[in-house]
């Protein structure tokens, strides 16, 4: 029976590069924003900071109009030259005020942990207020 030395056994371990993955996206949000989007903002676990090394970019983009195929609104927000997959929502400004009075999951969630990467920051505020108004009702 052979023995095995604890000093043979290896371990593999994988990292994400937050900094890099974060520079990229806000590159990313940057080229959005010229093509006409509102704002564009980080949510999931790389806004929460439980992210892994297998984790993807899941990100929310807000414009003026959208067609009405989720399809057709994510195909022209596709990067596959960036080194994370990315998982783009695409909403219109109208479309997420309303999520914000239904006080959608999502909503929630970009309010409490959403990281802006470009935009306007006046989005964000003005669908948190919606969000909060409920609650107060």
């Amino acid at each position: 029976m052979q023995k095995k030395s604890s000093g043979s056994v290896e371990i593999k371990l994988f990292k994400l590069d937050y900094k890099r993955i974060l520079d990229e996206l806000k590159s990313y949000a940057r080229r959005v924003i010229g093509r006409g989007a509102r704002a564009v903002i980080l949510i999931g676990s790389l806004a929460r900071g439980d992210y892994t090394a297998f984790s993807d970019a899941d990100i929310i983009i807000i414009v003026n109009n959208a067609p009405s195929n989720p399809l057709d609104r994510i195909k022209e927000f596709i990067d596959p030259s960036l080194s994370i997959d990315l998982q783009p929502r695409v909403y219109t400004f109208q479309e997420f005020i309303e999520m914000a009075r239904q006080r959608s999951r999502i909503v929630r969630e970009t309010i409490e942990h959403g990281i802006l990467l470009g935009g306007d920051k006046e989005v964000v505020k003005a669908i948190t207020r919606m969000f909060r108004k409920k609650e107060t009702v």
